[in-house]
C-alpha cells in the first residue's frame, strides 16, 4: 500500500487546532482533564463516519484545555494495513479502534496499553455488559474494551414475505430457513429464497454461529481450529443442497452481489427474499431499498446449545507506547461513556456497548434503528459464552472457508473432499500455541 493510496483515500483527516483548545467546556459529560496532549487517533471507515467522530472529539478537547486531537482514517482493509506497519514500526497512534479479528495479535504482542491500572478509575465499565472485559482481554491482560457491539440476524423482504404470507419470525430453526427459502423462491420473476453465505468473502459469523450452536468454537483458547470436519460438511451440505433447489442464487451471481457492496445487496435489488447478516446491516440496507425490510434473530440447530448467542464487538485501544496514557484513558472512557458524543455518533458503528447510553439515545432513534436496537438488547439477555479471542491466523481462516465454499458451489469438488481441504488449511494456519 503506497502512501498516495492512503491520501487518495483519504486516510489522514485533521480534527483539532489551538483555537479548539479555548472553546467553551460544559458541554460533553467528560469530565475536564488536567495537563494538556497532542493525540492520534485512528478509525476505520468513510469521511462520513469520519465527520462523526471530529464532533465527537471536539467535544472532549472542549472539555480538555490543552488538549488536542487528529484524526486519522481509512476503508477498513487499508486502516488494517497501515496498523500493521505503525505497529513494526513502533508508532501506533496514542488511542485506536480495533476489530474482535486483529485484537489478538496486539494484544499478545504487548503493544497495547493495559487499561488494568485504569479501571473502575479513569475508565469506566460498569455500564458496558458482562461481555465486555473478556472481550478485550489477552493474557492476563486487557487491551480493549466494546464501544459497541452488533449481533447476528436474519433480514427478510417485507414484500416477498407478504406475498406468500411467509412470518419471518416463525423461521426459528435452520430447517424452516431452508423451508421458508424453497417456498419464497419464484423463478418466474428472478427471487432466490436465500442469500447464499457460504460464498461470503468476509467474516464468516454465520459459520461461527452454526458452530456454537454445535457446542464447538471457531477457535481453541490456544488458537488452534476448535471445530469439527463434520460441523463444517453439515453447513456446507445445507447450502449445498438449496443450490440443488434453486433457492439460492447461482455462485456467480451471488459472488458479484458480495463484490458490489451494499448497493449490490440481492435484498435491496429484490432478487433475494432472505439474508442472514449482521444485525447493524438493517440500518444500512433500508435507507438503500423501497422495499420494507424485516429483522428477527438468526436461526438455530434444533439442538442448539442455549448459550450460543454471540455479540462482535468495536474495541477501542492504545498504544503501549502512548507519551501521554492517562490523557488516552481519558479519551476511551469518553468514547465508551459519554452520552453527549454517542448522540452525535449514534449508531454509526453498531449498538453502543453502554446500557446508560442505549437509554437516552433510544427516544431519538427512528423506527429502523430501535428495531436493530431492540433485537440486540433482548438477544444480550439470552445466555452466551464468551467469544474467543482470535489468533493471529484469523483473517486467513476467513479466505479458507471462502475458499470451500467456492469449491463446492462452482462443483470443483464435494462437500467432504472440500472440508477435509478446510482442515488440513487450518490446521496450518492456525498452531495451536
Amino acid at each position: 500500500m503506497t502512501s498516495s493510496t492512503f491520501t487518495r483515500r483519504g486516510f489522514i483527516g485533521l480534527v483539532g487546532a489551538a483555537g479548539l483548545a479555548g472553546a467553551a467546556a460544559g458541554c460533553s459529560n467528560g469530565s475536564p482533564g488536567s495537563g494538556s496532549a497532542a493525540l492520534q487517533v485512528a478509525l476505520w471507515g468513510n469521511a462520513k463516519r469520519a465527520d462523526l467522530y471530529k464532533q465527537g472529539l471536539k467535544l472532549f478537547m472542549d472539555a480538555h484545555a490543552g488538549t488536542t486531537a487528529t484524526l486519522q482514517y481509512a476503508d477498513l482493509n487499508p486502516y488494517l494495513e497501515r496498523l500493521a506497519t505503525q505497529s513494526a514500526a513502533g508508532s501506533l497512534p496514542d488511542v485506536l479502534w480495533m476489530r474482535d479479528t486483529h485484537i489478538g495479535r496486539y494484544g499478545k504482542a504487548k503493544v497495547l496499553l493495559d487499561y488494568t491500572p485504569y479501571l473502575d478509575k479513569t475508565i469506566q465499565a460498569a455500564d458496558l455488559g458482562k461481555q465486555a472485559i473478556p472481550d478485550g482481554t489477552i493474557a492476563g491482560g486487557i487491551y480493549a474494551l466494546p464501544t459497541h457491539f452488533v449481533g447476528q440476524a436474519l433480514v427478510g423482504s417485507g414484500t416477498a414475505l407478504d406475498k406468500k404470507g411467509v412470518k419471518l419470525t416463525a423461521i426459528q430453526t435452520w430447517d424452516d430457513l431452508a423451508n421458508a427459502a424453497k417456498e419464497l423462491t419464484d423463478p418466474s420473476n428472478g427471487l432466490y429464497g436465500l442469500t447464499d453465505t457460504s460464498l461470503s468473502p468476509s467474516t464468516h459469523r454465520d459459520v461461527e454461529a452454526w458452530i456454537r450452536q454445535h457446542g464447538e468454537e471457531v477457535f481453541t483458547p490456544g488458537g488452534g481450529p476448535g471445530f469439527t470436519a463434520d460441523t463444517l460438511a453439515s453447513y456446507f451440505s445445507y447450502f449445498d443442497q438449496l443450490r440443488k433447489a434453486q433457492a439460492v442464487p447461482p455462485p456467480d451471481v451471488q459472488t458479484q452481489a458480495f463484490s458490489a457492496g451494499l448497493t449490490g445487496d440481492l435484498v435491496v435489488t429484490g432478487k433475494v427474499a432472505l439474508n442472514p447478516t449482521s444485525s447493524n446491516q438493517l440500518t444500512q440496507l433500508q435507507p438503500a431499498t423501497k422495499i420494507p425490510l424485516q429483522m428477527t434473530s438468526l436461526p438455530a440447530a434444533k439442538d442448539a446449545s442455549p448459550d450460543w448467542w454471540f455479540f462482535p464487538p468495536i474495541l477501542i485501544s492504545a498504544s503501549a507506547k502512548t507519551k501521554n496514557p492517562e490523557i488516552a484513558a481519558q479519551l476511551i472512557n469518553f468514547f465508551l461513556n459519554d452520552v453527549d458524543a454517542a448522540k452525535i455518533t449514534r449508531l454509526d458503528e453498531g449498538a453502543p456497548s453502554s446500557s446508560k447510553i442505549l437509554d437516552a439515545l433510544l427516544p431519538s432513534l427512528d423506527p429502523t434503528e430501535k428495531i436493530f436496537v431492540s433485537q440486540i438488547r433482548r438477544e444480550q439477555g439470552y445466555p452466551s459464552r464468551p467469544l474467543p479471542i482470535r489468533p493471529q491466523g484469523a483473517s486467513q481462516l476467513d479466505m479458507i472457508i471462502s475458499l470451500a465454499g467456492q469449491q463446492v458451489a462452482y462443483g470443483k469438488a464435494s462437500v467432504s473432499q472440500a472440508v477435509a481441504d478446510l482442515m488440513a488449511s487450518a490446521q496450518k494456519a492456525l498452531p495451536e500455541s
